[in-house]
């Protein structure tokens, strides 16, 4: 319930829109009655509110080339501003709120509110469009997918997380072997430095010997060295062809039609076109309806340029007003009487057409949705086409040049192998050397203390390894209660259509049985929506139907089921604003738009009239009810009334 004692008055003002001239109105908090007989231009300052507000209604006076209202709510202050021009007419300005959806659907409760007449055709489907609209479907969904792919990251580096944690027993394993091979090879390092300092007693052998030992093992090394990097560059070759040819196999694969692509960009600038003309055709018969049903519920002071005589502005009396309640209504376009009864069968025609037009509006969004999804995936495929064909040719260079040093190395090879071989036939061909052992202790020597090295290498890797893995712990508790905050998150992603809809139907199966019981409609037990999931069973909620059920009770007592159709209008009515009042709470629409607007409630009687208010009054911070005298007596006197005449009109 919102409270609204301490919110500050509403100040209108409006100036030619619909049938206004002038006219400035301040609403106190609460709810406040537009109380007059018909051709007082109750509907039109409604109209004209729910201009201000953000909607898609109010009509400029066809005699004005321009025409404002103005919101004012403390300092602050908003207008919708309307000029003609051309054939058409410009709308600007500033108004209360951004999202006109949330004014049509749920603060203007006008006879053309789409719940109202979604219920009176017994349309469920249309009333699951009409709560759900505005909900962005698409930022949820990329939000879903933005959430998925930081879920995924997270598995997967929890899954590197694992696989380092479970080579630790091994690595410790190998740590272990690696420190008995160190000790061994310290062992015999030291044996033979004590064999060779034997052998150095022998001055000049020693010399020679060691010159001998340093310069084969240095060759040694280098030819090591270029072995090493020969199998790098091997290894980099062998895993760039495979690479190529798998860059190559999903070019194949990907083979995006240019034909098709094209073809999806003409049926989205057809399916567009179509759109921005169903909206225009919407946006005339729109206005056509409004105006005609100005004209057979205000008579003829609904016409611009007609005076409240009856005449026209040159006072030729082209245009008689007739008394509202006779029945009959003269065309203001040539003359002829009609009865006011076929005029609004017209105009319920017209208002068919309207909703068909919306109808086919939105599965055109629909469409331009999936065809924009298509296209997207089409172009993402050339994009990833060309960044593939990108990818094939920088691989093709980078073989290029890893080839080249590969015959560079290999050169080198055989130069270090041919050094190794000419050093190791001069040791053969020293006398010195080859009836001595020491130059084998030197060679041992300089084989062990590499050997050495790398060992301690290793044991610093293996070392630098476990205690990296150890301090993984941390991280991996940090990322897996990050999972499950994205688990969370994403489920709630997936759940929050499907969630809003089922909040929308309680809300609105709540208020719909109190709204039922407090106006005493005796054969009418229940009136109810289900949502049904769709049979793909994946609990998606834009999967889902609205379906509207009616529970009757019969004379005798028993219950059965009915259909909207058998209820009469004033019903219907009732359910239609039920409806819009559920999607105002759920939506919180207070919050952005905090007036709502109550018109064409005829079809109630007075006393219900009254509960209505009453009920509706507890949840919108200002509501403003249009209604005629004898239904006005039965509201609260403390209610504020603003007198409705032809003077102020």
């Amino acid at each position: 319930m919102v409270a609204n004692a301490e919110s500050e008055p509403l100040r209108v003002a409006v100036e030619n829109l619909g049938g206004i001239d002038s006219r400035e109105l301040t609403f106190e908090p609460g709810v406040t009655v537009l109380t007059g007989r018909n051709a007082t231009n109750r509907t039109s300052l409604l109209q004209a509110v729910t201009a201000g507000l953000g909607g898609s209604y109010g009509e400029l006076k066809s005699d004005a080339e321009s025409g404002e209202v103005e919101l004012a709510v403390g300092e602050e202050t908003y207008d919708r501003r309307f000029r003609r021009d051309g054939d058409g007419v410009l709308v600007s300005g500033d108004p209360y709120a951004d999202d006109a959806s949330l004014v049509d659907l749920f603060s203007s409760l006008l006879e053309v509110n789409p719940a109202r007449r979604a219920v009176e055709r017994g349309d469920g489907d249309a009333l699951r469009e009409i709560i759900m609209e505005p909900v962005d479907t698409e930022a949820i969904t990329a939000e879903v997918e933005s959430t998925q792919r930081e879920l995924r990251e997270i598995e997967d580096r929890l899954d590197e997380i694992e696989r380092r944690r479970s080579n630790l027993a091994a690595l410790k394993e190998r740590r272990v072997a690696a420190e008995d091979d160190l000790a061994d090879v310290e062992s015999e390092l030291a044996d033979v430095r004590e064999a060779v300092a034997e052998f150095e007693a022998d001055a000049e052998t020693a010399e020679e010997a060691e010159a001998v030992v340093e310069e084969l093992t240095e060759t040694r090394e280098a030819y090591e060295s270029v072995r090493n990097q020969l199998d790098t560059q091997r290894s980099a070759v062998e895993s760039l062809e495979t690479e190529r040819e798998e860059t190559r196999e999903r070019l194949d694969d990907l083979s995006v039609p240019e034909a098709e692509l094209e073809a999806t960009q003409d049926e989205l600038e057809r399916l567009q076109r179509r759109r921005r003309g169903l909206e225009n055709t919407v946006n005339d018969l729109v206005s056509i309806v409004e105006f005609n049903e100005r004209l057979v519920d205000d008579g003829a002071a609904a016409l611009s340029g007609v005076g409240e005589d009856g005449a026209d502005a040159d006072g030729s009396g082209v245009v008689d007003e007739l008394d509202p309640s006779s029945g009959q209504i003269e065309c203001w376009t040539c003359g002829t009487t009609v009865d006011r009864g076929e005029v609004e069968e017209r105009l319920d025609g017209l208002r068919d057409v309207v909703e068909d037009h919306r109808s086919e509006r939105n599965e055109l969004r629909k469409r331009i949705d999936e065809t924009r999804a298509t296209l997207s995936d089409l172009q993402d495929a050339v994009d990833e086409e060309e960044s593939l064909e990108a990818k094939v040719e920088e691989i093709d260079g980078e073989l290029d040049e890893r080839e080249a040093r590969i015959e560079e190395l290999s050169a080198r090879e055989d130069d270090l192998q041919a050094q190794i071989s000419a050093l190791e036939d001069e040791a053969s061909e020293s006398e010195s050397l080859r009836d001595s052992e020491l130059l084998d202790r030197y060679e041992r020597r300089s084989e062990l203390e590499y050997e050495r090295g790398q060992l301690e290498e290793k044991l610093d890797s293996l070392e630098s390894e476990i205690e990296t893995i150890e301090a993984l712990d941390d991280e991996r508790e940090e990322l897996e209660s990050e999972r499950e905050q994205l688990r969370e998150e994403l489920t709630s992603l997936r759940n929050r259509i499907e969630n809003l809809e089922r909040s929308a139907i309680e809300t609105f199966n709540d208020h719909m049985e109190t709204v039922l019981d407090r106006l005493g409609y005796e054969n009418v037990e229940r009136v109810w929506i289900e949502r049904k999931a769709a049979e793909s069973g994946r609990g998606s909620g834009s999967d889902s139907t609205f379906s509207l059920h009616v529970v009757r009770s019969a004379e005798d007592g028993a219950v059965y089921e009915d259909t909207v159709d058998h209820l009469s209008e004033s019903e219907r009515e009732v359910i239609g604003l039920v409806v819009a009042l559920a999607g105002y709470l759920v939506h919180d629409v207070h919050e952005s738009v905090p007036v709502m607007v109550l018109d064409s409630l005829e079809a109630i009687d007075a006393d219900r009239i009254a509960a209505l208010v009453e009920y509706f009054a507890d949840y919108a911070p200002f509501l403003v009810v249009a209604l005629l005298p004898e239904d006005a007596q039965a509201l609260d006197d403390d209610y504020e009334r603003v007198v409705m005449d032809e003077a102020l009109a």
